[in-house]
């Protein structure tokens, strides 16, 4: 039987991965998302947008995709999500119930700690049968400025990256012809579409129609690991196939 291959789209250290490796055991292999192959079993992701949700399907077809929230002091890793910073709020319990019979036994639960006088705060629960989740792109934009991905001709305002300059920068660097394919691209602009979101200047705007689907992924995951607000343009795009 052959190793059952998992995934890491968030920035672990080698060191990291080898651990998680061990703790898991024979018959299990963690590599980074840009070593991975299509026929990946695992993919360990931060929260992510509809968008990048579809092109990380495409990418690893018959893979299950986690979303991940992990904190570890000891290996100096902090990828905080929307639930950790819920929890941080410090209620005794989060439950998501997807009808009221389902409800009932978690406040029958409660009722008892709280008849009990006990102080204990529970880890946040799921229901078993959970929403048939929807494949869609976020359809609200923003509060607050951030970066939009646009997949149209027409434009929200905002202040469009210039990309040309990114590729005659990386492809100089690399000495190819084809800069958009490497992930160096969407390390600077990333970097880039940060310190003008810095600026103050309102909405980055990047044009992802033609990025290849890892590089698109590696964008969004550096976007999502910075906690900056993104969205996709039009609101009803589909996530590429």
């Amino acid at each position: 039987m052959d190793a059952v291959l998992v995934v890491t789209a968030m920035p672990l250290s080698e060191a990291a991965r080898s651990e998680l490796s061990d703790t898991l055991g024979d018959g299990y292999l963690v590599v980074d998302i840009k070593e991975a192959p299509p026929t990946a079993n695992i993919l360990l992701t931060p929260v992510v947008s509809g968008q990048l949700l579809g092109s990380l399907r495409a990418m690893f077809p018959e893979a299950r995709i986690l979303f991940t929230e992990l904190h570890d002091d000891g290996h100096g890793i902090s990828l905080e999500g929307p639930l950790a910073r819920i929890v941080a709020r410090g209620p005794d319990g989060y439950y998501v119930a997807d009808a009221l019979e389902a409800l009932a036994p978690v406040v029958q639960s409660e009722s008892r700690l709280q008849l009990t006088g006990s102080s204990r705060r529970n880890p946040p629960r799921l229901a078993l049968a959970a929403p048939t989740p929807v494949d869609s792109a976020i359809a609200a934009p923003a509060e607050s400025a951030g970066i939009i991905w646009l997949t149209s001709p027409a434009a929200p305002p905002g202040r469009a990256l210039d990309l040309h300059a990114i590729d005659n920068l990386v492809a100089q660097v690399l000495n190819t012809a084809t800069p958009r394919d490497d992930l160096l691209w969407a390390a600077i602009a990333v970097e880039c579409a940060l310190r003008l979101l810095s600026s103050g200047e309102g909405n980055v705007l990047i044009d992802v129609t033609d990025l290849p689907a890892p590089v698109l992924a590696e964008l969004q995951i550096r976007v999502m690991s910075e906690s900056v607000p993104h969205m996709s343009w039009p609101p009803d795009a589909t996530p590429r196939r």
